[in-house]
């Protein structure tokens, strides 16, 4: 049980707000703890402007388990956007720079070689640094980074418009990440795909008599089994797609559907392409895995990297002549087909209506909401280890949120991906996170359980987020609201940087930051009422 060092001073709005444990129900499948896959420790990154150094991060520490999916929660502001985008050096630099600290990935060191990518000039009489960057030494982590994101560590950008290309459009974006980290998996279903033979041929005349028959179930279930005969699932969305336009009473659906068929037959140029496309993509899987190795041992491999180098531009040089125009288009056909019907796959997935005709389409000709379901879609799809979602359902309506939701749990609960969830709704917090850090003005100021912390919540800033939001069990209390707003992050306050706003503020708490102790059972916090024993890093 916590402990107050004045024991006058009662736990704050511990009367006014009783435990949310109805509403903080545990996610399903919780795991009691495992193995930490992600791991951040005193993280710190720093902004240099004209007015000064924004000390966005100073001192960041969490932790996230295999499986697990933690929530941060704070206000706007206080630097859980730019925490997701240091976990993945997505920073702009200029102006921003990760300084400090260690983010540990599967045993691989994120930050390798951090303190030799730029020297820090103070210029005297202002507030200003001069950041003089090493651009080779920057490529480089940006190159080691490259075997990290979307295939480990993928992410659901806050803002959709900006992470998405204008110019292309949703399927050649889409393609270009499924090429990138499941291309070898295309590449073999393509070459293993089959076309004759007395199942393939029963299978098509179900189609056909489905789509006759106008009944939406069966023409469903005759087209995924269209595509498990064949070999190629996206065959199947294919067929359906071409079934549904067709009109009633059609006869020239089956030719149609034979028609379509010749993508799966390979002629001698297209496999050769293939095949070439497959050498590339495992030469640039087996740089990737040089680039882990690198920052698990914290050493460099020049030479495996240079070896491989070597092997792939030999690769694109012997096979150049399929960039040739008219030779190209002949030969990547059957491979950009196959990637755009797995694109609407996935963008069904997500539950985007005419998913076919979204594919042909450009971002700037969807909503805020359909962009976001398709960056949603983008990072789902190489099933990722770590999945970092920054608000992803801000711009959605409350049954497309569930239907997310409920996406991210499965991927959870499919292939273990450990999730960290970004956003301002205690309820989704409560909802689906195994746990939650709470952040004030880029420091963790309290993490645990989220039962727990519902339950009990102990920093005055954790439960002043509690007490803003509606209870059901209480439709007559009175919401309450936090008196000021985030410090100016170039001048932060000294000491505990709450003390400004919190009504139980000592002159402890404006000296030196107070201590991260342990308060409860994996339940921590930084505040000077408690003295439990300090936590261990």
């Amino acid at each position: 049980m916590a402990t107050s060092i004045l024991p006058s001073v009662p736990e704050p709005l511990a009367e006014e707000s009783p435990p949310l444990v109805e509403e903080a129900a545990p996610a399903a499948g919780a795991p009691n703890g495992g193995d930490v896959i992600l791991s951040i420790k005193d993280l710190k990154t720093y902004f240099y402007t004209y007015d000064g150094v924004v000390k966005a991060l100073d001192g960041v520490t969490l932790k996230i388990r295999k499986g697990e999916t933690t929530g941060l929660v704070g206000e706007t502001g206080c630097g859980k956007s730019v925490t997701a985008f240091s976990v993945t050096r997505l920073i702009a630099d200029p102006p921003g720079r990760v300084m400090d600290g260690k983010i540990m990935f599967n045993g691989a060191n994120l930050l390798w070689r951090l303190e030799s990518e730029a020297k820090f000039i103070p210029k005297p009489g202002t507030p200003r640094v001069k950041v003089q960057r090493k651009y080779s030494r920057v490529r480089a982590a940006d190159l080691r980074m490259n075997s990290v994101r979307g295939r480990h560590i993928a992410m659901i950008f806050q803002e959709p418009s900006q992470a998405m290309n204008p110019v292309f459009s949703i399927s050649n974006q889409l393609s270009e990440v499924l090429l990138l980290h499941r291309g070898l998996q295309i590449i073999d279903s393509m070459l293993a795909a089959r076309t004759e033979g007395p199942e393939v041929a029963a299978a098509v005349d179900a189609v056909v008599g489905a789509t006759a028959r106008r009944q939406r179930e069966e023409l469903i279930s005759a087209a995924k089994h269209l595509g498990e005969v064949t070999g190629s699932p996206s065959f199947g969305t294919e067929i359906y797609h071409t079934a549904r336009a067709s009109t009633p009473g059609a006869d020239d659906l089956k030719p149609r559907i034979l028609r379509a068929m010749r993508r799966l037959r390979l002629g001698s140029n297209q496999r050769r392409y293939l095949a070439h496309r497959r050498r590339r993509i495992e030469l640039q899987n087996q740089l990737a895995e040089v680039a882990l190795e690198e920052m698990r041992s914290e050493s460099p491999k020049n030479a495996d990297r240079r070896r491989l180098q070597r092997k792939l531009f030999s690769e694109r040089l012997r096979h150049f002549y399929y960039g040739f125009w008219g030779i190209r288009s002949r030969v990547q056909r059957p491979l950009t087909v196959e990637t755009f019907w797995r694109s609407v796959r996935l963008l069904e997935g997500v539950s985007i209506a005419n998913p076919a005709q979204v594919a042909r389409g450009y971002p700037h000709e969807l909503s805020g909401g359909m962009l976001q379901r398709v960056m949603i879609a983008m990072a789902l799809s190489s099933d990722p280890d770590v999945l970092i979602a920054d608000e992803p359902t801000t711009a959605l309506d409350v049954t497309i949120q569930a239907q997310i939701l409920e996406l991210m749990r499965d991927l959870k609960e499919r292939v273990g991906t450990s999730i960290l969830l970004i956003t301002h709704d205690l309820a989704v917090i409560a909802e689906v996170a195994d746990r939650v850090c709470v952040m004030y003005a880029g420091q963790i100021v309290e993490q645990g359980p989220v039962q727990d912390v519902f339950r009990r919540p102990l920093h005055p800033y954790a439960q002043g987020l509690l007490a803003s939001i509606p209870r059901f069990d209480q439709p007559d209390k009175e919401l309450q609201s936090i008196p000021g707003s985030v410090p100016n992050l170039i001048t932060p306050p000294s000491g505990c940087r709450f003390h400004p706003r919190c009504p139980h503020a000592m002159p402890v708490c404006k000296g030196e930051r107070p201590p991260m102790t342990v308060e409860g059972p994996d339940h921590t916090v930084a505040c000077y009422l408690y003295t439990g024993p300090v936590a261990a890093d």
